[in-house]
């Protein structure tokens, strides 16, 4: 693993360290947001989960103007630093906000500070990565981003266990590892020069005009896999859900809602890298991304007929390696299949496509729980997972067919 690691480029290194800060900033807040907007403030669990959904689809929509424009400008790493500023300046604004409302805001500029950096973070991973080690560049970023959120998770833990349950004060802390992040990319994040040459203008122009001939170039097996995506998004209960409704099951105190993240976080630091590795090499990312799928059924599974502490952490280490091979896998296999100059493009309609599957998952598990119970939005994540393990199966064909066209 350490050998592997070294041959890793610096800049890679340097964005995963930039997503262990980011999430770590992210998770001090979101580990307990659910619970803040719960129990203090009130809000129902449709509304909850109205606005996760809500907040993450525009951060997804954010992603695939980013990428087009981190593509035009041929400069990912402007875009970075400027996503991470608005992500910094939304903590203060979370920590002010006490209703609903402003708080709907605050997150939207999070989430588009967020939506703004992920895609050129991508596509720099991308660009650097060297050939035949893509998942295991995603992969690490991933492992990073994930031990953040455990970071960020046992941050919240103790301070709110310290300050009596004092959310606020955790709100304006989270600011401090963002600001670090800035600092970072500023520092030591590089653009990857001679990308685009290949495309550059004749005319000398410092930009890369994107057409609809471009869209079209991205290709038929990137418009399957993004199918593929659509399906496995909506199937995923939205974490603050989770969190409510394994503490409310289990009768825990507002302080232990971090170790549910903890233990979910964990499991997916753990497993990004090597899942990564994996793929690479066995060539055959739709089959660990199967694997990944089936996990994702098993953690429904346990969560429906979990009724102690022990069943419910294995469902939250099993949901938790579930995103940690999908995001190692999924942007490892775009890279694979799309033009070399249109990273950014194609990673940001792929967040487009994930935007609206989480908006309309997160309104139906919201909508499902608060008409019948938690439980049942379970039962439905169980039965869009399914689905999208069929549509997975069918790309697999699909992608073997074309290959087989190709070389004949």
């Amino acid at each position: 693993m350490p050998s592997i690691i070294s041959k890793i480029p610096r800049t890679i290194k340097a964005v995963a360290f930039v997503s262990f800060l980011i999430n770590t900033s992210t998770l001090m807040i979101f580990s307990i947001f659910g619970l803040y907007l719960h129990d203090k403030i009130g809000i129902d669990l449709g509304r909850i989960g109205f606005l996760d959904g809500a907040v993450d689809s525009f951060s997804f929509f954010i992603k695939i103007g980013s990428g087009v424009v981190s593509d035009f400008l041929m400069n990912r790493k402007l875009i970075f630093l400027i996503g991470a500023f608005f992500l910094f300046i939304a903590k203060p604004l979370e920590a002010i906000a006490t209703s609903y409302w402003p708080l709907f805001q605050s997150k939207i500029l999070e989430r588009f500070g967020n939506g703004l950096q992920a895609t050129p973070r991508d596509a720099i991973v991308g660009d650097w990565a060297p050939k035949g080690m893509k998942a295991t560049c995603f992969g690490l970023r991933q492992a990073l981003a994930a031990f953040g959120s455990v970071v960020g998770a046992i941050i919240a833990y103790v301070l709110m266990k310290q300050t009596g349950d004092d959310f606020q004060f955790i709100f304006w802390m989270a600011g401090i590892p963002s600001f670090l992040a800035i600092v970072v990319i500023a520092l030591f994040v590089m653009d990857k020069k001679g990308e685009h040459t290949n495309t550059l203008p004749k005319e000398g122009k410092k930009y890369r005009k994107i057409t609809i001939k471009d869209i079209k170039n991205l290709g038929p097996r990137y418009w399957v896999l993004m199918c593929v995506a659509c399906t496995y998004m909506i199937s995923k209960v939205t974490e603050s859900i989770v969190i409510i409704y394994v503490t409310k099951s289990l009768h825990l105190p507002s302080h232990l809602a971090p170790i549910c993240m903890i233990c979910y976080s964990l499991a997916s630091s753990f497993i990004a890298l090597p899942a990564g590795i994996l793929s690479d090499k066995l060539k055959s990312r739709e089959n660990v991304f199967i694997l990944g799928i089936i996990v994702f059924i098993a953690s429904d599974m346990l969560f429906i007929f979990g009724n102690n502490i022990a069943l419910m952490m294995v469902a939250l280490v099993f949901l938790g390696c579930y995103t940690g091979i999908s995001q190692s896998i999924f942007p490892a296999k775009i890279i694979d299949i799309i033009p070399a100059d249109l990273k950014g493009t194609g990673i940001g309609i792929f967040n487009f496509a994930c935007a609206i599957s989480l908006l309309a998952g997160g309104w139906i598990f919201g909508a499902i729980s608060e008409a019948y119970s938690m439980r049942m939005a379970f039962v439905a994540s169980s039965f869009f997972a399914i689905i999208a393990l069929c549509v997975l199966f069918f790309s697999k064909r699909f992608n073997k067919k074309f290959e087989e066209q190709k070389q004949a």
